[in-house]
């Protein structure tokens, strides 16, 4: 499992995408994209895992630079490094989780070890985690609630009153991401691995313990990594499989209603994809590295209304590459609650002659586009 973590690791690496173009049905609106640059260029972060808020004036994102653990706030007017004392040095921090301004919690790896930071609105505090360092796939996903902290990898670890609770999970198994309603109502997906022959598997938790649900209708061979809920009644999770004969990878999302599965992956293609996040409207955002033929050099969302896919481009680092596709997210997260949305991620800047380039962190954030604007 190792071996193909670092597999496709480099692939997405070298073969990052995106495209300009509209498809669905709909088409670009004006000649600008509403989603907009908060942060690129030379910056205290060469790339961000995974972003968490807790109104339209606060939010934290997390990733590394230069084999340092990195997190990142935002104040209301921009992004910086997040001094509050206390942190330790990793290697990365790879996911986090906001319930409120003084409630936070941080993921990360150092070496073989983990490492489990709480924020307390003045200060990060070490936490005593559980169960062994995830060796396969080290981005291991953190939930927090009001009450409970959720936590993935080789099996699936609750937290609350100070103490954990581990879930056994069949052996090759790998909880990739988790997404909570409450203390008592959460999803978890991930695989039996290997991938071919494996099985994607989905978890509820009821504030007793985990059950297995139903198998979601994804194309064999696909990686099921991510999930969200907006209810009960309406959670995502998706994933992609390698395209054949070194096509563009072919990306699956199955919807859960509360009753049965659903394959909704309609006309999303060519996306290895990364992040997804419900809209707060039944809908849900989409987003990761566009390998859509032909392929261009601008970040890429995709969009569901519960019906139709619309791809939308995104916005463009004054200094990212524009001949060769250099954008990625790894996430995505509401901006509060005016309908706005993060994505953090990373891109290149162009090759100079003697092959150099930088890599970046790169957060572009929404804007809820007008009334007026018409599509179609």
């Amino acid at each position: 499992m190792l071996a193909r973590h670092l597999l496709r690791t480099a692939t997405v690496s070298l073969t990052l995408a995106a495209t300009l173009l509209a498809t669905g049905g709909a088409e670009a609106v004006g000649a600008a994209s509403h989603w907009e640059v908060s942060l690129s260029g030379d910056s205290p972060a060469e790339s961000l895992m995974s972003v968490s808020t807790v109104g339209d004036d606060l939010a934290w994102a997390v990733g590394r630079k230069e084999q340092h653990g990195v997190i990142m706030r935002w104040d209301g007017e921009k992004w910086g490094e997040d001094t509050a004392p206390g942190l330790p040095d990793v290697w990365q921090w790879s996911s986090v989780s906001a319930v409120s301004a003084d409630d936070v919690w941080a993921y990360g790896t150092v070496g073989r070890d983990q490492a489990l930071v709480h924020y307390d609105g003045e200060r990060w505090t070490s936490v005593p985690t559980t169960g062994p360092a995830d060796d396969s796939w080290p981005e291991v996903p953190i939930k927090a609630v009001p009450g409970r902290l959720f936590k993935g990898g080789q099996a699936l670890y609750t937290y609350a009153d100070g103490a954990w609770q581990t879930f056994a999970l069949p052996r090759l198994v790998d909880i990739r991401d988790i997404d909570a309603l409450s203390a008592d109502d959460a999803y978890a997906t991930g695989m039996r691995y290997p991938v071919d022959g494996g099985h994607p598997v989905t978890y509820h938790w009821d504030g007793t313990t985990w059950t297995l649900m139903e198998e979601p209708p994804v194309r064999a061979g696909t990686d099921t990594a991510k999930i969200t809920a907006e209810s009960p009644d309406s959670v995502y999770v998706a994933g992609w499989a390698d395209g054949p004969d070194a096509d563009p990878p072919v990306p699956s999302i199955a919807h859960w209603d509360g009753t049965a599965w659903k394959d909704v992956t309609g006309s999303l293609a060519g996306l290895y994809l990364h992040a997804i996040a419900s809209d707060g409207r039944g809908g849900l955002w989409v987003t990761g590295n566009d390998q859509a033929e032909p392929a261009a050099s601008e970040p890429v969302f995709w969009h569901y209304d519960g019906t139709t896919w619309t791809k939308e481009p995104g916005a463009t680092a004054p200094d990212g590459d524009t001949r060769w596709p250099s954008y990625s997210f790894y996430d995505l997260a509401p901006a509060g609650d005016s309908g706005d949305f993060w994505a953090v991620g990373d891109y290149s800047t162009p090759m100079t002659g003697t092959g150099d380039h930088s890599v970046n962190s790169l957060i572009e954030r929404s804007k809820v586009l007008p009334p007026t604007t018409t599509r179609g």
